[in-house]
């Protein structure tokens, strides 16, 4: 019954489009276990656009990615539904409307994300999204049909009225298929600190929880090791961790407010970089082993050609982890 009123609940502010002011999402603990128990994911840049963004999508393949990523052993897969140029590999009616985009142009019309969420749940292998925490940046079209202003000031109550709308339609388009959700560009959270205003973290938490209400969500204010493990709001379930390499561990730099400890680096020498690993395959085993006896988690992002193929070096490292910690 009390996960039935926090999911009408939810729903209630989904479709009212806010939490209204003095209201509150009741937050329940969600079951963080599994990602706990996960020892290590992978992380994926999917970025792109132009008038070819269809094409590109469509040359994706699905049944070749998924098959790598169960080689490498990874419980799960953070997939990208894209950033700031504005194109997404995701349908979502939503976000063209208020964008003021033809259907289809800027979102693809290929589901991406849903095929690869089958493909890979067939294994057992959960897939979390990641999106930005503002509208895409570098799009001035969207930035204003989004009510949106640069991501450094403090969100537009219309703003987080409009993305959470938007995200909401995606919630309920892969429900219990997506585990989680990583939000990048939480840099200046004024704009939703504030619950006594109609739009805040509760009206968020409602859009991307639309779907599932268990859900975990991260939001990143940034890859300093001040910022990178520390809790936003109470709708936070675990740390965003970026940094710009491996290193740190629960006891050296601790998780605030009880959040899942998790870090995110990349293997190549930045994101989406196809070069390195920069650390041996030893390394990196001994790494995610001490993470994972100190209670925390390993995201590991690897580069991608268009196709989805893991650029080989960084699959063979992923290949080598795997060999030691699931034999």
């Amino acid at each position: 019954m009390r996960q039935l009123t926090t999911a009408l609940l939810l729903l209630s502010c989904t479709v009212t489009g806010s939490c209204a002011t003095g209201e509150r999402v009741k937050r329940d603990k969600r079951d963080t276990n599994w990602l706990k128990e996960a020892k290590y994911g992978v992380f994926v840049h999917y970025l792109g656009g132009g008038a070819d963004w269809n094409d590109k999508v469509d040359a994706f393949d699905v049944e070749k990615f998924a098959a790598q990523i169960v080689e490498s052993g990874a419980a799960y897969l953070v997939f990208t539904l894209g950033q700031n140029s504005g194109y997404y590999c995701s349908p979502n009616a939503t976000y063209e409307k208020y964008a003021g985009y033809e259907i289809g142009t800027r979102c693809s019309r290929r589901d991406l994300p849903m095929e690869i969420a089958d493909a890979l749940g067939k294994k057992g292998i959960r897939v979390m999204l990641y999106l930005p925490s503002r509208s895409p940046q570098r799009d001035a079209q969207a930035m204003a049909g989004l009510s949106d202003v640069d991501q450094m000031q403090p969100a537009p109550q219309e703003f987080t009225r409009k993305w959470s709308d938007v995200i909401g339609e995606w919630s309920r388009r892969y429900g219990k298929k997506v585990s989680g959700w990583w939000f990048d560009g939480s840099y200046n959270r004024a704009g939703w600190d504030d619950l006594s205003k109609p739009y805040n973290w509760n009206t968020w938490a409602a859009g991307v929880r639309a779907g599932n209400p268990s859900s975990l969500i991260a939001f990143n204010p940034g890859a300093e090791i001040r910022h990178a493990f520390h809790k936003l709001t109470e709708h936070q379930d675990y740390t965003a961790g970026e940094q710009t390499q491996f290193g740190a561990t629960p006891q050296s730099n601790p998780a605030q407010g009880g959040l899942q400890w998790q870090i995110l680096s990349h293997l190549g020498t930045r994101w989406g970089k196809a070069d390195g690993p920069r650390r041996t395959d030893a390394w990196m085993i001994d790494y995610v082993r001490q993470v994972h006896g100190q209670g925390g988690v390993v995201t590991i992002e690897v580069n991608i050609a268009g196709d989805g193929t893991i650029y080989e070096p960084h699959f063979k490292q992923l290949r080598a982890i795997r060999q030691a910690l699931r034999p």
